[in-house]
C-alpha cells in the first residue's frame, strides 16, 4: 500500500540568516522561520496525518511543532532525516568556504552536488542512500497511510532526484532546492517513488525566504 508523506523543509534557520552551512550543526529557527513555520501548519491544517515525524535536528523539529501542537501529537525524531554531514564545513559561512574550498565548495557542490563531498563529510550520494533507505522502511512501517515528515533541502532534493529517476551526475542540471518551510508530496509504496508536487511555498507571500541556499 502507498504511504504519502508530506515533506516540510525546516523554515528559515539562523543558519540560513546569518550565511553559515549548518550541516547537523545544532542551531535553531530564525524568528522569520517560526512565522514560517506557523504558516505551513495552517496550510496543513485540514490535512489528517498518521504521524508526525522529524529530523532530530531542531530547525526541522521546531518546524514541525506547530502542526503537532495544533492536533495534540508527538513527534517522532529520526536522526536519519538529517540534513548532510558537512565535516569540516560545518557551521563555517558561505563566504568562508568559498574561499578555503574553492573547488570543493564553490565549482562541486554549487554546480554538481551529485559529486560533492563536503571535506570529512557525507557524501551527496551516501545522504541519497540513507535518506531513501529511510523513506522506504517508513512506507513499509505505515502502510496506507498520511505522515508529516519535517526535514532538510538536501535530503528533499535526493528524494526528488530518486523518485524522478535522476542519476547522481545530473542533480544538478535537473533539480532546484526546496525553499524554507515548503511542502513537497511524496508518495512510496515501499519501493518506488512519485512526487505530486514539489517545494511549493506559495502560503508564505512576502515572508518567503530569498537567501542563498545554504543548508
Amino acid at each position: 500500500m502507498e504511504t504519502v508523506f508530506y515533506l516540510v523543509r525546516h523554515g528559515q534557520s539562523l543558519g540560513n540568516k546569518n550565511g553559515v552551512f549548518l550541516g547537523h550543526t545544532d542551531l535553531d529557527l530564525s524568528e522569520l522561520g517560526y512565522i514560517q513555520a506557523e504558516k505551513t501548519a495552517e496550510r496543513l491544517a485540514d490535512i489528517h496525518f498518521d504521524a508526525i515525524i522529524s529530523s532530530d535536528l531542531i530547525r526541522a523539529y521546531n518546524t514541525a511543532l506547530p502542526s503537532a501542537r495544533l492536533r495534540g501529537m508527538t513527534i517522532e525524531k529520526d536522526r536519519l532525516l538529517r540534513e548532510i554531514y558537512a565535516g569540516e564545513w560545518e557551521n563555517r559561512s558561505v563566504a568562508d568556504l568559498i574561499k578555503s574550498y574553492p573547488e570543493e565548495y564553490d565549482s562541486v557542490w554549487r554546480h554538481d552536488i551529485g559529486h560533492s563531498r563536503p571535506n570529512g563529510g557525507e557524501s551527496f550520494s551516501e545522504l541519497r542512500l540513507r535518506v531513501c533507505s529511510e523513506i522506504r522502511r517508513l512506507s513499509r512501517l505505515h502502510p496506507g497511510q498520511t505522515i508529516l515528515a519535517a526535514t532538510h533541502a538536501t535530503p528533499i532534493r535526493a528524494l526528488y532526484a530518486e523518485a524522478c529517476g535522476i542519476p547522481d551526475s545530473l542533480v544538478s542540471e535537473k533539480t532546484t532546492w526546496a525553499p524554507n518551510a515548503s511542502v513537497s508530496l511524496l508518495r512510496c509504496d515501499g519501493c518506488s517513488m512519485s512526487f505530486d508536487f514539489y517545494g511549493d511555498d506559495s502560503h508564505l507571500p512576502g515572508i518567503e525566504s530569498v537567501l542563498p541556499p545554504n543548508v
